[in-house]
């Protein structure tokens, strides 16, 4: 990162008791849409214009809802020009925040100066300073999103960027909004779209959460005393395509490691079934995620693929469910693979795609 540019405002500057005598938590409900409403901090002497009519969906999938800017010449923010926006964006597929706000900064044209993300309920939230140009000049955004079900809220902080303007005063403005931004009427649901329990049955059976949106096929040869399955991402459009979860369950084994050294045998045949089908795998996996607990093991993986032009990632997940099978001590191999368009091919499949096998990865039990 160039150290010239500005970074993310991860703390306020000000202190508190400054900050206490010049924020006020507003509600923002009546004239939004239902479901909309929210409550937000801002400064004293700050106005607010609402501007959505109706709420967002599949015709609108972006609508603005509020506009708050400066309505007196001493407000804090008033001498920076800054503003804030929030929009409610409908989202018809499950995914982080964090990645709908990077493919949204990416259709928008701005250029990411700084991110990070943050763990929420609902999935991985995004927090990012950007640039993008406005009436031919630059302009600096401070943007944060909240998820609510298939509801994604931006806060989208702006100023112009330029002259002795400090981007200080705008982002702690928009980091205080964000840190007491409250939904009015929140649902609780975590996923945007429905997920239900699939189960691979042999001997014995596991199951995981998998999105009822997409299409469950036979697996092929299933290990002895075990099971196997394929779901296959569905297009709007109905076409298969744009990503496959493969699971495979194994028969019991005595101990976790041996669970474990199971469920490797099994990736390598079902990545040797994959060769002879026309993916060309890396021979480089990158281990990116190990864990052992008392009531699993996990070691997971990441590759690059080729399939028919198409650059592809595939994560594969080697589990050991333990404590299993009634009073015997068991544990059962279980090894869980995502074939996926990769980032750059397909940034939005890879988006829902890899939020998919987490879920399911996560819910595995």
């Amino acid at each position: 990162m160039d150290p010239r540019l500005p970074t993310l405002l991860t703390a306020p500057l000000s202190p508190r008791p400054v900050i206490e005598a010049t924020y006020l938590d507003v509600l923002v409900r009546d004239g939004l849409p239902a479901g909309t409403g929210f409550s937000i901090a801002l400064p004293r002497g700050w106005a607010v214009e609402r501007t959505a009519t109706a709420a967002p969906g599949p015709e609108a999938p972006l609508v603005p809802l509020a506009r708050f800017h400066p309505g007196e010449p001493e407000a804090p923010g008033a001498a920076e020009g800054v503003e804030l926006v929030v929009w409610a964006a409908f989202l018809p597929r499950e995914m982080h925040g964090a990645d709908w706000l990077r493919a949204w900064m990416r259709s928008q044209g701005y250029r990411e100066l700084d991110f990070r993300q943050a763990p929420a309920p609902t999935g991985m939230m995004g927090d990012a300073l950007a640039a993008g140009r406005h009436d031919g000049g630059l302009r600096l955004h401070r943007l944060l999103t909240v998820k609510d079900g298939d509801l994604l809220f931006l806060i989208d902080g702006r100023m112009t960027q330029g002259g002795k303007a400090d981007h200080r005063v705008m982002q702690e403005i928009v980091l205080l909004a964000a840190m007491r931004f409250r939904l009015a009427e929140p649902t609780g649901q975590t996923f945007a779209e429905g997920f239900e329990w699939t189960e691979l049955k042999g001997a014995h059976a596991v199951r995981f959460l998998a999105s009822g949106l997409w299409r469950e096929t036979p697996g092929g040869d299933a290990p002895p005393d075990g099971a196997s399955l394929v779901l296959d991402h569905v297009g709007p459009d109905g076409a298969t395509g744009r990503g496959s979860l493969i699971a495979v369950l194994g028969a019991a084994e005595a101990t976790a490691a041996a669970a474990l050294a199971a469920a490797a045998e099994i990736e390598r045949t079902t990545l040797a079934k994959l060769a002879n089908q026309g993916f060309t795998l890396s021979t480089d996996a990158k281990r990116v995620a190990e864990e052992r607990t008392a009531e699993r093991s996990l070691l997971l993986h990441r590759r690059k693929a080729r399939r028919a032009g198409t650059s592809m990632t595939i994560l594969a997940a080697r589990i050991a469910l333990t404590g299993t099978g009634g009073g015997d001590a068991q544990s059962l191999p279980v090894c869980l693979i995502l074939l996926s368009p990769d980032e750059d091919s397909s940034f939005e499949a890879w988006a829902i795609n890899r939020r998919a096998f987490e879920i399911a990865l996560s819910t595995l039990r």
